[in-house]
């Protein structure tokens, strides 16, 4: 696993800021930088996950259909949810070795 934490390329801060566009079924993640206010990157979400605001939020950005069984929207949404959890533990024990390292 390599983790990185985002830094801009024009002034090289890391103090960067999510944005989130929902088009449609699109989602798209623009990063920019908060210190000189850059575009630093560009993300295209197949998959979102917002932690804690329950199934209803992973319900509208996943556009359920009415015909689709509730059990295996819940099935998913619990996936989703011990996948983002599980990642961002890993994800952060990688950066304190990472840190530890240098």
């Amino acid at each position: 696993m390599e983790v990185k934490r985002q830094r801009c390329q024009a002034c090289h801060s890391m103090d960067v800021r999510n944005i989130l566009v929902r088009d449609g079924n699109d989602q798209i993640v623009y990063v920019r930088c908060g210190r000189c206010r850059e575009l630093v990157a560009r993300y295209e979400l197949k998959d979102y996950y917002h932690h804690g605001k329950g199934i209803e939020s992973f319900l509208r950005a996943h556009g359920q259909q009415g015909s689709d069984s509730g059990r295996a929207w819940l099935e998913a949404f619990e996936k989703s949810q011990h996948k983002a959890l599980d990642g961002y533990r890993q994800a952060l024990a990688a950066l304190e070795s990472a840190q530890k390292d240098v």
